[in-house]
């Protein structure tokens, strides 16, 4: 005689950047204990890979491409799926750096994250238009989950930033003739970037730096020195715990 399955519930989740729906399932033990291994791996490539395998098993319906979809959708679509798996509350503990008497205080506190309250923080004055001089211009889009995560290592901030925004070129227009980011190689991209004006760079720069993010805000008292802590709290592979 086979065993009973177990019936579980469905979600329905809107991600940030359309406000289209998608109806997720929790991720059931099996999912966890893979997310558990990726973390304990510690390899990068192998978190990636399994966090996206975990999403796309528990999309019930909703046609989606995780390649795709803009980084922070990835994050929002995981966020909800611990939450609605494991629960909505993290105890976590932060080093009070308040200071007293001229030096920080160093008191350990304990702070509860309620997940459910993880927002996205879009700045509406960033434009996905740049004009870069008289002839030529750059739609940028939104860089993928693989591209954010994946830029690690031993590479310089700025070499991570030129990286980071030829993945955010979608394309290129000098006057009458459109040129497809899909159509050139990274290093042809690179290539382009790196021949720019330090003023044009910077258009591209402050798109990359007001990408997208989301947070989670708490709050918790050091009982050492009594300093009540606003906190922001943006690392996500500690929702794994």
């Amino acid at each position: 005689m086979t065993l009973p399955k177990i019936d579980v519930p469905t979600y329905d989740i809107p991600l940030p950047s359309s406000g289209k729906t998608v109806k997720i399932r929790p991720f059931v033990v099996k999912e966890e204990k893979l997310l558990l291994m990726a973390i304990e791996s510690k390899d990068n490539e192998n978190i990636i890979k399994t966090t996206k395998q975990v999403i796309n098993n528990c999309i019930v319906s909703g046609d989606l491409d995780l390649e795709k979809m803009p980084f922070f959708d990835v994050d929002y679509l995981f966020i909800a799926l611990r939450a609605k798996s494991i629960g909505e509350n993290i105890e976590t503990s932060y080093i009070c750096n308040n200071l007293v008497d001229g030096n920080k205080c160093g008191g350990v506190f304990e702070a509860v994250i309620d997940i459910s309250n993880c927002v996205i923080e879009k700045k509406d004055d960033i434009s996905m238009d740049i004009i870069i001089s008289s002839k030529i211009a750059i739609k940028m889009k939104y860089p993928s989950y693989s591209i954010m995560k994946m830029i690690t290592g031993n590479e310089s901030n700025f070499q991570k930033k030129i990286r980071i925004i030829s993945s955010c070129i979608d394309r290129i227009t000098n006057g009458d003739q459109v040129y497809s980011s899909k159509d050139y190689s990274k290093e042809e991209l690179v290539e382009f970037i790196e021949g720019l004006t330090s003023e044009q760079y910077k258009k591209l720069e402050e798109f990359v730096d007001n990408l997208p993010s989301f947070t989670i805000e708490t709050s918790g008292v050091c009982p050492k020195c009594g300093f009540e802590h606003n906190i922001k709290y943006t690392d996500f592979t500690r929702f794994f715990q």
